[in-house]
């Protein structure tokens, strides 16, 4: 029986990787929804990205609070028209 390549290896390591990503994502997005946290799966992403290249998860979930508040302030304004 031939030996697997190197190659083979590695497609069947990205492949577990990936499905290992997936696995995650779809947990993380869980525990989100049922902190009710009110982030879209694209922003959880962001938010996920943000995270493993090393910003401080208080200041993200401050900057995420102050744009929320920011978006209030201008849907009221807009309303308010």
């Amino acid at each position: 029986m031939p030996e697997p390549s190197s190659n083979d290896q590695s497609n069947t390591n990205l492949y577990m990787r990936l499905q290992q990503s997936q696995v995650v994502r779809a947990n993380i997005q869980n525990i989100s929804q049922f902190l009710n946290t009110g982030l879209s799966p694209e922003t959880l992403d962001i938010c996920v990205k943000l995270l493993e290249a090393g910003v401080h998860p208080q200041s993200l979930s401050e900057a995420v609070i102050q744009i929320r508040n920011e978006m209030a302030a201008l849907n009221n304004g807009q309303s308010g028209e």
